[in-house]
């Protein structure tokens, strides 16, 4: 009878200890506060997608190195494939971030000579304390995501 009382009593206890638990943990803030400070240094990236040409949608493929200087500027150097034309492009920009760790950037890209240069705007979050960026671009038209992962 003692070890049937001891075990409801455990379970009685335990049952007791969950909804304080589920509210701690469903009420929980964020730990930690972002800035542009958190994108600094060598981000290496891979984006992909569709263009709409006016005509078609095209695919769009590529890689890029990037640098963030952690005051909220960015340059770096893609390559990528539209449709089957491959290009090579510096790339300059700026990026802002929120403390919650959403933001946005607009990029410049100077394109090789017979590859069509540019600018275009992303939605950011980032994850990981920086090292990683999730990216979704924010044109009319264009429907690519991409990810910079820290070099670090």
């Amino acid at each position: 009878m003692g070890y049937a009382r001891l075990g409801l009593t455990v379970v009685l206890v335990a049952f007791a200890a969950i909804p304080a638990l589920a509210a701690s943990n469903s009420d929980a803030a964020p730990q930690q506060s972002f800035s542009v400070a958190t994108l600094r240094g060598g981000y290496a990236g891979r984006f992909s997608g569709e263009v709409d040409t006016g005509k078609a949608w095209v695919p769009i493929l590529g890689t890029g190195v990037f640098i963030a200087d952690g005051g909220g500027h960015l340059s770096g150097r893609e390559t990528y494939m539209v449709g089957t034309q491959v290009c090579t492009a510096t790339i300059t920009g700026t990026y802002a971030v929120e403390s919650d760790g959403t933001g946005s950037d607009a990029i410049t890209y100077k394109a090789e000579p017979g590859c069509e240069g540019g600018s275009y705007t992303q939605s950011l979050a980032i994850a990981s304390h920086g090292e990683l960026v999730l990216l979704v671009n924010t044109n009319a038209g264009n429907r690519i995501e991409e990810e910079w992962h820290s070099q670090r």
